[in-house]
């Protein structure tokens, strides 16, 4: 095993979202020597648009709603009420016609689903990392990953070199230093890209009944010359998020006009949402370009691991996953050093829980949202007659008789609908262009 320079770190992590401050908070909580590179200048930023919504992970991490907050006891984490901006009930998906299928979320102290103040929740851990003894340094660009024998051993930024036992990349859509660690050599060629703007607005006619999400769908209302996705993440009376997305096959989109024009129109003129914003008033903008891709089918290698958005199909893994996820990265990655093994191998446990059910779940989101984008809006409205009598809620809690309950329901109600549209419900699960 080759020699590493000892620059006193023991964990190293690229990135300062969810995944990597909570991977750095954990690893300095278990006495691990940690430092944590960000290239945005300071705590509670994003570089990509993030609703902010966050739920328990059914099997993984539950969430109880208490008068202090929320509270998710596997990750240690409090979340302060003052920080949480309000708590949806409902999902809705409304087609070009107008037809909603949805998922109506019961109000529950034990499955607390809410949107909450992202900046915040991200100072938040910054905060807690800190505290236990990590070192954060914002507005530090990694330009590069230092490598001895096959081995990553390091990160090359614009001012130096740094060694450390194990590197974690939580960089983000971008990707770069998963790729370069060799993580994507053996995945089929990158197919899609996602160009996605949003704006947060203050929006006097947001009432307390439409809080909650609400996802359009087709291209009726859009000039957009590609297939089109929009969504309205509402948390509280007087607030929305607004997320326009626009899917291309090549990594640049050539269009008539800017993408925030797509989105302006998408919130003044498609009738679904206009009403909603009706004197509304911006108050942030991002943007952002994402790779659709399959997973890499090792999200490890010597002496690196790879976490959260960089390792998704879809390139957004959710802020409470990525924080499990982060967490659990790093409690592997203190096992390793504990044993001496910083292989592949001796970083395979994570490789493996990432493999489970985590996958499965994000590989089908990603699918049904391109699945969906790609359908006519005939299809849409056929494909969302015959959802609407289906809660899907009872498929976010991850439990089974409620799931079968609500399966059976769905069959009895809707037998001739289904048999009709069975290709479209096919090919929306698969994520297949028609």
């Amino acid at each position: 095993m080759p020699e590493i320079p000892d620059a006193g770190l023991d964990l190293l992590v690229i990135g300062g979202g969810p995944a990597g401050l909570s991977a750095a908070r954990t690893a300095a909580r278990l006495g691990l020597r940690t430092l944590l590179l960000e290239k945005l200048p300071r705590p509670g930023e994003l570089a990509h648009p993030c609703g902010g919504v966050i739920a328990p992970v059914p099997g993984f991490v539950s969430g109880q709603r208490t008068s202090e907050g929320l509270c998710f006891p596997e990750l240690d984490l409090m979340i302060p009420a003052a920080l949480v901006m309000g708590h949806l009930s409902v999902s809705r998906y409304v087609s070009p016609g107008g037809r909603t299928f949805a998922a109506t979320f019961p109000q529950r102290d034990d499955f607390p689903i809410a949107a909450v103040d992202k900046s915040a929740l991200l100072r938040l851990l910054a905060g807690e990392a800190a505290a236990a003894g990590a070192e954060l340094r914002w507005g530090t660009t990694v330009t590069g990953l230092l490598k001895a024998d096959g081995r990553i051993v390091g990160v090359r930024t614009r001012q130096e070199e740094i060694h450390a036992r194990v590197v974690l990349s939580a960089e983000g859509v971008t990707r770069r230093f998963t790729e370069e660690a060799g993580l994507y050599d053996d995945t089929a060629p990158t197919r899609r890209y996602a160009f996605i703007v949003s704006e947060e607005v203050e929006a006097p006619a947001v009432q307390a009944h439409h809080v909650g999400q609400l996802s359009t769908l087709g291209k009726r209302y859009t000039s957009a010359p590609t297939p089109t996705f929009g969504a309205v993440v509402i948390p509280a009376p007087g607030r929305a998020g607004i997320y326009f997305s626009l899917f291309a096959d090549t990594p640049r989109l050539d269009t008539d006009q800017s993408l925030w024009y797509y989105l302006e129109e998408y919130r003044q003129k498609d009738p679904r949402v206009s009403e909603l914003f009706q004197g509304a008033r911006v108050i942030r903008r991002a943007s952002v370009r994402m790779t659709i891709r399959q997973a890499p089918r090792r999200v490890v290698a010597d002496g690196f691991v790879g976490v959260g958005d960089s390792i998704t199909p879809g390139g957004h893994v959710g802020m409470i996953p990525a924080i499990f996820l982060g967490q659990q990265a790093a409690h592997c990655a203190a096992r390793a050093i504990r044993t001496g093994d910083l292989s592949a191998r001796g970083l395979s446990e994570y490789d493996r829980l990432f493999h489970g059910p985590f996958l499965r779940g994000l590989d089908t989101e990603s699918k049904i949202i391109i699945g969906m984008a790609e359908m006519s809006d005939e299809e849409l409205d056929r494909l969302s007659q015959t959802l609407s009598k289906i809660n899907l809620a009872p498929f976010f809690f991850g439990r089974w008789q409620p799931m079968i309950v609500e399966t059976l329901k769905w069959l009895v109600t809707s037998l001739p609908l289904i048999l009709r549209d069975w290709r479209l419900i096919q090919r929306m699960m698969r994520g297949q262009v028609g």
